[in-house]
């Protein structure tokens, strides 16, 4: 089994998939290694994460955009998104609702 990798075959998918490897890596061996591993090399593995969870998300918005503007989507994206910021502010304001009359609810129970 050969585990060359083939430079006219790597795609974006295989680099964010690399990314997201390496980034789990370093989380696993914080979290597993806490107690062995000096401080100065957790904040770096910490800190290595983070950077890699960052490109990915980068990397990631970057291809969605020329993805959207090479299929012409860009009002589709922007109606779904709004669609997305009011269905997510209506599930919000419902639970925030829920929590207050519980809330109302224990504070009338206690008196």
């Amino acid at each position: 089994m050969r585990f060359e990798i083939d430079e006219t075959h790597f795609t974006v998918a295989n680099l964010l998939l690399l990314l997201l490897a390496w980034a789990n890596t370093c989380y696993i061996l914080v979290i597993f290694l806490r107690n062995i591993l000096p401080l100065l090399v957790t904040t770096i593995l910490v800190i290595t994460g983070t950077v890699l969870t960052l490109a990915m998300v980068i990397i990631t918005i970057i291809v969605t955009i020329r993805w959207i503007q090479h299929h012409n989507m860009g009002w589709i994206f922007l109606i779904g998104l709004i669609i997305l910021f009011v269905l997510s502010f209506s599930l919000e304001s419902t639970v925030r609702g829920i929590f207050m009359r519980e809330q109302t609810y224990r504070n009338q129970e206690m008196y």
